[in-house]
Formats: C-alpha cells, sequence, structure tokens
C-alpha cells in the first residue's frame, strides 16, 4: 500500500465506515462524495476531496466505490464524469451489492483500460468499523493481486470467487438472502412470544444455545432490539433492492425460489407502512404493528 495511490466515492453510512479503515490503517485517500456533510466528516480528518469520481481516478492507482443503487455505481465508473475517464487509475474496486449484470457491464466498459475486481463486502457498518468484515471478489487474477492489499485493509476476510465478472455478486445477493430470511424468521417468532408473554432476553438466550440462532438472534437482537435503538445497519430500501436483484438473476439462470418471493413482498409491504427509509431492525416494529403490539414502546420501556 505504501506505494499505491488510493482513493474512495462514496461516504455514506458503509462506504464512510470502510473509509476510515483506510484513514485508521495511515492510507492516504482522495475521497469523493456528492453529500456535502459526508465529505466535511473526512475533509476534519485531513482527508483530500475532489468534486467527482473521474477527478479521484485521476488521482488515483486504485479506486474503491461503496454507492447505494446499480444506477449510481453506472453512473460512478462509466458517466460524463465517471472512472472510465480517469487517467490515473490502474484497478476500480465496487464493493456495492449491484447485482451480475451491473458489474458485468461496468467490466466491459472499463476494459482494457482499466481493470475491474467486484468485491461486494458483508458485516455492516459495525463490521467495517471493528475491521471484521468478508469481502468476496472476481475479476481477472492479475487485477485481484494488485487489489488484495486494499482488501485487506477494508476486511479480515477475502475469498476470490473467480474471473467471470459478477461471480461475487452472486454470492453476496445468495449471503444477503440468506441474511435476510433468518432476519425476517426471527423477528416474526420474537412478536409471537410477546403476544404469548414469554420474557423476550430469556427466549433470545433459549435460541442462541440452540438450533434457531442466526445472525440475527446472536448480534442484532441485542443490539438494537432489546437496546429499544432499532439500529444496526442499513435501511430496508437496501434489502428490498437486494432481493429484488436475487430474484431478477434466479429468473435469468432458470432457478426457481420459493422462500425469496414472500420475503420481497413482505420487505415492499412494511416499506408501503411508511419504513422504506428506516434502518431494516424496523421490521420488527412492523410486524408487531400487524399483532397489535407496539414493540418499539415495550423495548423502550424494559431498557
Amino acid at each position: 500500500m505504501a506505494t499505491e495511490r488510493i482513493g474512495f466515492i462514496g461516504l455514506g453510512s458503509m462506504g464512510g465506515a470502510i473509509a476510515e479503515r483506510f484513514v485508521e490503517a495511515g492510507v492516504p485517500l482522495v475521497v469523493c462524495d456528492r453529500n456535502p456533510a459526508n465529505l466535511e466528516r473526512f475533509r476534519a480528518m485531513g482527508v483530500k476531496s475532489v468534486p467527482t469520481p473521474r477527478e479521484v481516478a485521476d488521482l488515483s492507482d486504485i479506486v474503491l466505490s461503496c454507492l447505494p443503487s446499480p444506477e449510481a455505481s453506472l453512473e460512478v465508473a462509466l458517466g460524463d464524469e465517471g472512472i472510465v475517464h480517469g487517467t490515473g487509475v490502474a484497478v476500480y474496486i465496487e464493493t456495492s451489492t449491484i447485482g451480475i449484470k451491473a458489474a458485468s457491464a461496468i467490466a466491459e466498459g472499463l476494459a482494457p483500460k482499466i481493470g475491474f475486481v467486484d468485491a461486494p463486502v458483508s458485516g455492516g457498518p459495525p463490521g467495517a468499523r471493528a475491521g471484521t468484515l468478508s469481502t468476496m471478489a472476481s475479476g481477472a487474477r492479475d487485477h485481484f493481486e494488485r487489489a488484495r492489499e486494499a482488501l485487506s485493509v477494508m476486511a479480515k476476510n477475502v475469498f476470490f470467487i473467480g474471473e467471470k465478472p459478477g461471480s461475487a455478486q452472486t454470492a453476496k445477493l445468495i449471503n444477503n438472502h440468506l441474511s435476510t430470511a433468518g432476519r425476517l424468521a426471527a423477528f416474526e417468532g420474537l412478536v409471537m412470544a410477546i403476544k404469548a408473554g414469554l420474557d423476550l432476553p430469556t427466549l433470545v438466550e433459549v435460541i442462541n444455545k440452540s438450533s434457531g440462532r442466526n445472525y440475527t438472534t446472536t448480534d442484532k437482537i441485542h443490539s438494537a432490539i432489546l437496546s429499544g435503538t432499532f439500529k444496526f445497519n442499513g435501511q430496508l430500501s437496501i434489502s428490498i433492492k437486494d432481493e429484488g436483484l436475487l430474484l431478477d438473476e434466479a429468473r435469468d439462470l432458470g432457478v426457481p425460489l420459493w422462500v425469496a418471493p414472500r420475503l420481497l413482498e413482505t420487505l415492499q409491504e412494511a416499506a408501503g407502512s411508511g419504513y422504506l427509509e428506516k434502518d431494516s431492525m424496523w421490521l420488527m416494529q412492523y410486524m408487531g404493528e400487524q399483532a397489535g403490539i407496539d414493540v418499539k414502546e415495550l423495548m423502550t420501556k424494559g431498557s
């Protein structure tokens, strides 16, 4: 990393936490974000900022991005002021979850001048801050090897999925699908427990010593639900985006899915009830409302 110039685009909840890892590791950065407040936070750390992705790519050998949608990723990579027009960048690393179509389009649009590594991450902002993220990467092997040290700054676990562009997206979408399934199952089970008069902390302890445990029961319930904060990682809109991308890819592959359509339907129902831009932990509040329970109020009283 001592000889590589690093750029970072997208300093929101997840991207900001990842970029902080580079700052804490002593890696000089140049950053870009559309939100002035996000930029100001990094300027206060002594980080250089520029107004466009193209300028980041002019000043960097390796550029990473973390963006909210496939559309944003395509614009940052291939737009009029995009990475593709940069004069310095050799490898572009996309850490967002954008699906195989967008990843493939970016790889094709950047080639042959700029190498592309598709490297979505798992672990959320808490994992980024703690340095415990996992990333699954795909792209030409030589591009991955050049990117490996930068990937290791942001992630504890780095997995090479293969050379086909977008393969890492498939792996990430499957991972997110399993996480969403576990989250919704845990929330509806706990709402049922409240209605039945069970003690929630005790039940969670039982589950975590039994076969029903998952990431939601082991980490999210204590941190975000029992604490009454209802804040852990990303907005509900991100879960909807990811589950929709999974369904799109499954259709393209000719793979039938049974659980995913119902998960997406539930997420969309919650979004329609006003939870679209809230943290996905608020899904438990939505489920409680369907059972006549104000989960937030109960947790606030108990905390």
